[in-house]
C-alpha cells in the first residue's frame, strides 16, 4: 500500500487533512485525516468508517441525503484531543479513476472483501503516522462500517488488533433480516395492502434465498426492489447477509463502545443494539458500554417532531462528550 498526504487545511481548531490511500488492489481512495490544530504530540487515532449504499467520508449521499455525521464526529473528536481518518468509498467520484472500464470486473470490484480491504488500507495507513499512537488507534463504523470494523477485526492478527471498537447504529442480526423488516416498514409508510404488503415481502425474501445460495441476483427483480438489487452486487450481497455481528464482536477481546438513538428507523434499539450488547456480557471480562441517545435517529441526531428523519442539524452533544471521555479514559489507564 502507498501513502500519500496533501495540503492541509485549519478551521475552528481542527485541522483538515486531504490525503489518498491506495488499497491492496490498486484502488485509490480519497480521504481526510483529521486532527487538533497546532497539536504535535502523538494522538489516538481511530479510522471512521460509514454506512451503506455511495456514501462519501462525510456521510453523505449527494443529492439524496446530506448528514455530515461523520464530519461533524471527526471534527468534535478533534476538539477533544483525538485525530481521525475518514475516506470516500470506491466508486466515488473522487475514486472514479480506479473504477474498472468493463463492467464485467465490477462484481469483483466492488466485492465485500474489496471494503473490508479497503478498511485495512486506511487503518494501515493511519497507523503508519508519525504523529498517531499506533498502539492506540481503533475504529469507529456507523451502521454498515460497524460491520466492517467488526469483520476486518476478526480477520487480524493479534498484533494488528484495533486497540479499540465504537459501533454506531450497527445491526445486531443478519442483515438480511434487517433489510426484510425495512421494506416492511417502508410498506407500511406507503399504506400499501395486505395483497401489495404479501407480494413485496415474499418476492425480497426470494432473492435474498437466491443470493445467499448462489452469490448471484435473480434476473426476475420486481421493479419496486430493483434499486436494492444492481445485478453486479451478488457477491456482495452474499457476504453480507451471512456475516454474524454476535459472534464477530464476541471474538474481539477489547474494549467496545456502542452508540444508538433510540428512535431509530433503520437499526432497532431492542433487536439490534441489545443483542450485541448481550453477546459482549459473555466475554470473559468484558469492556463494554451501551449509549442510547434519547429521541436520536440513525444518525445520532436528536429529532425535531415525528416526521423529522433525522438527517439534518447537529448530532446528539452527548454523542462527543461520551465518545470522547469513554475511549481516552480507557487508552489512558
Amino acid at each position: 500500500m502507498l501513502f500519500t498526504a496533501m495540503t492541509a487545511m485549519a478551521v475552528d481548531g481542527v485541522s483538515n487533512q486531504l490525503v489518498s490511500i491506495t488499497s491492496n488492489d490498486g484502488t485509490v481512495l480519497a480521504g481526510t485525516l483529521t486532527r487538533p490544530a497546532n497539536e504535535n504530540g502523538k494522538l489516538p487515532g481511530i479510522v471512521l468508517l460509514q454506512g451503506s449504499g455511495p456514501i462519501d467520508r462525510d456521510g453523505n449521499q449527494p443529492p439524496v441525503f446530506r448528514t455530515d455525521v461523520l464530519r461533524q464526529i471527526a471534527e468534535g473528536l478533534a476538539l477533544k484531543g483525538l485525530a481521525t481518518l475518514r475516506y470516500d468509498k470506491r466508486g466515488l467520484p473522487a475514486n472514479v479513476s480506479s473504477v474498472p472500464a468493463d463492467p464485467a470486473q465490477y462484481p469483483a470490484y466492488f466485492s465485500w472483501d474489496r471494503y473490508v480491504d479497503d478498511a485495512y488500507a486506511a487503518y494501515a495507513f493511519l497507523r503508519a503516522q508519525p504523529g498517531i499512537e499506533m498502539t492506540k488507534t481503533g475504529f469507529l463504523g456507523h451502521s454498515e462500517g460497524g460491520l466492517i470494523a467488526l469483520d476486518l477485526t476478526s480477520r487480524l492478527v493479534p498484533t494488528e488488533k484495533p486497540a479499540f471498537m465504537i459501533l454506531a447504529a450497527t445491526p445486531g442480526r443478519r442483515v438480511d433480516a434487517v433489510l426484510q423488516e425495512q421494506i416492511g416498514q417502508k410498506l407500511t409508510e406507503q399504506k400499501a395492502s395486505q395483497a401489495q404488503r404479501k407480494f413485496f415481502l415474499g418476492e425480497n425474501e426470494r432473492i435474498m434465498k437466491t443470493i445467499r445460495d448462489t452469490g448471484k441476483v435473480p434476473d426476475n427483480v420486481p421493479a419496486g426492489l430493483a434499486a436494492l438489487y444492481p445485478a453486479y452486487l451478488g457477491p456482495f450481497l452474499q457476504s453480507w447477509f451471512k456475516l454474524n455481528p454476535p459472534a464477530l464482536a464476541t471474538r474481539y477481546s477489547g474494549p467496545v463502545l456502542l452508540l444508538q438513538g433510540d428512535a431509530d428507523m433503520q437499526v432497532s434499539p431492542e433487536r439490534d443494539a441489545l443483542v450485541l450488547d448481550r453477546a459482549l456480557q459473555r466475554r470473559e471480562g468484558s469492556d463494554h458500554a451501551l449509549v442510547v441517545v434519547p429521541r436520536g435517529s440513525h444518525n445520532l441526531k436528536p429529532l425535531q417532531n415525528d416526521k423529522d428523519p433525522g438527517f439534518q442539524g447537529e448530532i446528539d452533544p452527548s454523542v462527543i462528550e461520551r465518545t470522547a471521555s469513554w475511549l481516552l479514559s480507557r487508552l489512558d489507564s
